[in-house]
Order: structure tokens, then C-alpha cells, then sequence
């Protein structure tokens, strides 16, 4: 869904990893699947908040009866995203979060 709008991205393929690419790498948003495995999608937006505060983190995520989007939240998240998600959505959440933060940090 990215690549179609031109968009790149890295893929980590569970929490740790996600710490560690946040870490080594600059993000204009990171995408947090929350049900990774290792460490949670939320652990490792807690641990990236540690040495990150400015890098959008969207959650993603099919909320089961166990989660709950204000944990989402206090662990650090700028947005949620629940699946199954229209793309409208996503591209919305993307460009609120990337686009218009950018736009209005220029306007200042």
C-alpha cells in the first residue's frame, strides 16, 4: 500500500527489531503492528520513546476484548489504526500525522 503512493519503507519483523531500525534510522512516521512477536508492537513504542519523542508512531492493529486503545496511547502512540482498514483511512492517517505536522512546523 505504501509503494503505491510512492512511498518507502523498512520492515522489521518483531519488536526488537522495530527498536533497532527506529534507533538506526531516521523516520518521517514508523507504522507499529502492536501484535509482534518478541517484544509487543507497544513495548517497542515505549522503548523508542525513550530516545525518540518526535517520530509519529500509528499503531496498527485488530483490537481484541484485551486491548485497549488508550494503553495504545500511553505507551506512546500518535494514532491508531484498527484492522480491517479501509486504505482511505490509512492514507488519512498517514498524512495526518506525517504531512500536515510537517506543514504546520513550517508555518512556525
Amino acid at each position: 500500500m505504501l509503494s503505491k503512493r510512492n512511498m518507502t519503507s523498512d520492515i522489521a519483523n518483531n519488536g526488537h527489531e522495530a527498536v533497532t531500525a527506529a534507533q538506526e534510522n531516521v523516520y518521517d512516521a514508523i507504522l507499529m503492528d502492536i501484535h509482534m512477536p518478541g517484544i509487543s508492537g507497544e513495548e517497542a513504542t515505549v522503548q523508542i520513546r525513550k530516545f525518540n519523542q518526535d517520530t509519529p508512531i500509528i499503531a496498527l492493529t485488530a483490537i481484541s476484548l484485551d486491548d485497549s486503545l488508550e494503553s495504545f496511547y500511553a505507551a506512546g502512540c500518535n494514532d491508531v489504526v484498527t484492522k480491517p482498514f479501509k486504505p482511505d483511512v490509512f492514507y488519512q492517517k498517514i498524512g495526518e500525522n506525517i504531512f500536515d505536522k510537517k506543514a504546520k512546523k513550517s508555518l512556525s
